[in-house]
């Protein structure tokens, strides 16, 4: 376990380092060739900004997780092409694909939505997903539902496509995505490190050093921000890995209730935004301003309480689904 701890220690910081100091790269890059967000009436910036700086998480994680896999034994024979983990990240790079496209051509939401739901499928073919729904019913105790082998990828799917959009709609303020996603990435990781999982380890303190780095540079006023590529790519990682890590872990099931409290966030942010556009007969699809971090800040909270409050609430409720499932 210590040897674990060091192990994932080196790991942050390095991946922290790596993705940090190639931001000006990624900067450059979106200049040349004019992959900027333009400020409305319903964004917070002010001025035009890159918006394709969720690259350097991608690159930062690719790269460094290809290099230690390859200079580890342990991890070779693990036989990462064999494992669970390679489709993971093989649909974050598809991922990350859709969103890049979005950002550069602006995409139309349907046909995001259509290709999502093909890889989601794709992967949870290949075993990425759970097979099984545990919770608990008042007078009826726990309650196991094994699911067909249709309704099994139609719920994999539905979980991640949906929690990969609620991310992306969480990325509407200055580090409220990224930091929200390393919360979530630290609870994984001790998780991870307490089971005794290797590649789950490695995995993660990879994943949360790729954030870190980009974090630095997204606080207030931020220097670029993730853009959808990003967002894609965190969304799909930690939506796909928390079905699959953890139920090939120590843990003999997962019980549904604990994963939603861990992503509260950004399901009932979505959630909300969804019924409220509906009641309101608006386009679900189309943009506005009745996510949780718009309607603080026209309750003229500043920025910094905001990141206050909800990181806050971050940590309490991914603490609390890790302790539930751990117990």
């Amino acid at each position: 376990m210590l040897g674990g701890f060091y192990i994932a220690t080196i790991n942050i910081i390095i991946c922290s380092i790596l993705s940090y100091f190639i931001a000006p790269l990624i900067k450059n890059l979106g200049n040349k060739f004019k992959i900027i967000d333009i400020p409305d009436l319903r964004k917070v910036h002010t001025t035009p900004i890159v918006r394709i700086g969720g690259l350097s998480i991608f690159l930062t994680f690719a790269f460094y997780f290809v290099v230690v896999y390859f200079f580890n034994n342990s991890l070779i024979e693990l036989n990462l092409y064999q494992s669970k983990i390679f489709f993971i990240v093989v649909g974050s790079i598809l991922f990350f694909l859709i969103g890049l496209h979005d950002d550069i051509y602006k995409s139309s939401p349907i046909l995001r939505l259509f290709l999502q739901f093909i890889i989601a499928f794709g992967v949870s073919f290949q075993g990425i997903g759970l097979t099984s729904l545990d919770f608990y019913l008042p007078f009826y105790g726990d309650i196991n539902i094994y699911l067909p082998a249709v309704l099994k990828h139609i719920f994999n799917a539905i979980w991640i496509v949906g929690l990969t959009n609620s991310i992306n709609w969480l990325d509407g303020i200055d580090s409220l995505a990224a930091g929200y996603c390393t919360i979530l990435s630290f609870g994984f990781l001790f998780l991870m490190l307490f089971e005794g999982n290797f590649l789950g380890l490695i995995f993660y303190s990879v994943f949360v050093g790729s954030i870190i780095g980009f974090l630095f540079r997204n606080f207030k006023p931020a220097y670029y921000i993730m853009g959808d590529c990003g967002s894609n790519f965190l969304g799909f990682l930690l939506s796909s890995s928390s079905i699959t890590l953890f139920n090939d872990s120590k843990l003999n099931s997962i019980n549904i209730y604990y994963l939603l409290i861990i992503f509260s966030l950004p399901i009932f942010d979505m959630l909300f935004v969804i019924v409220s556009r509906f009641l309101n007969n608006k386009n679900i699809f189309l943009p506005d301003r009745s996510h949780i971090h718009h309607r603080l800040l026209d309750l003229n909270l500043d920025h910094k309480h905001i990141i206050f409050i909800l990181y806050f609430y971050s940590v309490i409720s991914v603490s609390l689904g890790i302790f539930y499932m751990k117990i």
